[in-house]
């Protein structure tokens, strides 16, 4: 018996890494799963999950750029399931667009940037809304480290040849906390939160180094898909919304205190919502008791 008996989680780009360990993970509390990717492995993916957990585990192909892809695989779901309780929005394409990119090649890229890592994410909210905010569900969005402030004074993050993966990632915060916004403002118990994820070990990662092989010194800094997908976990449990949490190498993988929202309270008038991931100061909403 898990603390997700009876529910029903979403996961996007499952068909490896990152996002078959958050389906895991989510099967392995009690949920059933529905997961989707471009990828035909993703079949795959939900066989063993469902033979592994004894869950209802569903694949649908489904490229998340493709807006009406989307909107076919939500209706599918909702039909399959009944609804939602979970959906983490994993999904999303890596990639180099270096200053001197043609210009024509370097718009196709934006385009293509945007199109998954962007506007999919609008797409499956508002397509998932309805059923989330009928059943009091979380959404999870899977970002970035390179957005944080660097660890260190006059340090960097990101790099020189990543503006249209950075950005788009950027866009997420905006999301995060308009959402959490939104949804308390009109009485809506939806949590929305962010993991902001540093180097962990998966296919995508390990593909931007010849032949796929980054050195072992190198893969030993890096943190596990299981542990990513703990933290997910455990993100559900805390009750938090409007947060951006951090999770980078070095450091450990587990909940830090809240710092944005706390918990959506219906009974709070909106004006007294603050952005905490904007530069003002954080407040925590307990439970009226």
């Amino acid at each position: 018996m898990g603390f997700l008996d009876g529910k029903v989680g979403v996961v996007t780009g499952a068909a490896q890494g990152l996002g078959t360990a958050y389906a895991r993970a989510l099967a392995s509390e009690g949920a059933d799963v529905a997961v989707c990717d471009v990828k035909p492995e993703v079949s795959a993916v939900a066989d063993e999950i469902a033979a592994t957990s004894g869950q209802t585990v569903r694949a649908y192909p489904c490229d998340v750029s493709d807006t009406e892809a989307v909107r076919g695989f939500v209706d599918a779901v909702l039909r399959d399931f009944g609804g939602v309780d979970v959906v983490v929005m994993n999904a999303g394409i890596y990639g180099s667009t270096p200053m001197d990119l043609p210009r024509d090649e370097a718009l196709s890229e934006y385009q293509r940037f945007m199109d998954t890592n962007v506007k999919s994410i609008y797409v499956l909210e508002r397509a998932f809304a309805p059923s989330l905010v009928e059943r009091e569900g979380d959404i999870v969005v899977i970002s970035t480290d390179h957005i944080l402030p660097p660890l260190e004074p006059g340090g960097t993050r990101g790099g020189p040849s990543t503006d249209l993966y950075d950005a788009s990632k950027w866009v997420l915060n905006g999301y995060i906390q308009a959402w959490a916004l939104g949804f308390a403002a009109n009485g809506q118990n939806v949590r929305v939160n962010g993991i902001a994820m540093g180097a962990t070990d998966t296919p995508m990662l390990r593909g931007v180094f010849p032949g796929g092989s980054p050195p072992d010194d190198v893969v030993a800094g890096w943190m596990t898909p299981a542990q990513q997908a703990q933290l997910m976990l455990d993100l559900l449990q805390d009750g938090r919304t409007g947060d951006l949490i951090s999770s980078e190498p070095g450091h450990p993988v587990e909940l830090p205190p809240r710092s944005g929202m706390g918990q959506p309270v219906s009974n709070l008038p909106a004006e007294q919502f603050h952005h905490g991931l904007m530069g003002l100061e954080p407040a925590i909403w307990e439970p009226p008791s």
